[in-house]
């Protein structure tokens, strides 16, 4: 896009940034398992990135509808960056949880790739996103 004149480069920029903690965590992971901290990156490959921005717009009847259905996602790990407003809901034990932002943070979701490398240690996190029915709102995964 054009608008705003500097997206390219700040989306670029971020997903530059979002790849390289994305390798360190998955090091990090593989040495948590007994192995060499370049195991998972080894086993993985060559992978590709995708960053998706998500619109979640108000609802006034958010029960009638979901902002994006129960899944886990299919990759290693996606890394969320969400807005101040909660939306994202975590399946524990059969309840869903909401995932309240904090302030300068991101999250960090397991997926299916990681579980299976792992050996199901590490659990492929089953997640949706609800709307708001007073503010709209965004989110980012990488």
């Amino acid at each position: 896009p054009t608008k705003p004149s500097d997206y390219r480069e700040v989306a670029s920029k971020y997903c530059t940034e979002v790849r390289a903690l994305t390798l360190r965590l998955l090091d990090a992971i593989s040495e948590s398992l007994g192995l060499e901290p370049d195991f998972l990156n080894k086993a993985l490959g060559k992978h590709g990135q995708h960053m998706a921005i998500n619109y979640y717009p108000r609802c006034p009847n958010p029960e009638l509808t979901y902002g994006l259905p129960s899944h886990t996602d299919p990759n290693a790990l996606t890394v969320l960056l969400q807005e101040q407003i909660s939306g994202l809901q975590v399946l524990n034990n059969g309840s869903w949880i909401a995932v309240h932002p904090i302030p300068n943070s991101l999250v960090v979701n397991i997926g299916d790739q990681l579980q299976v490398l792992s050996n199901g240690i590490y659990k492929s996190a089953i997640h949706r996103a609800i709307v708001n029915s007073s503010v709209s709102r965004i989110s980012i995964p990488t």
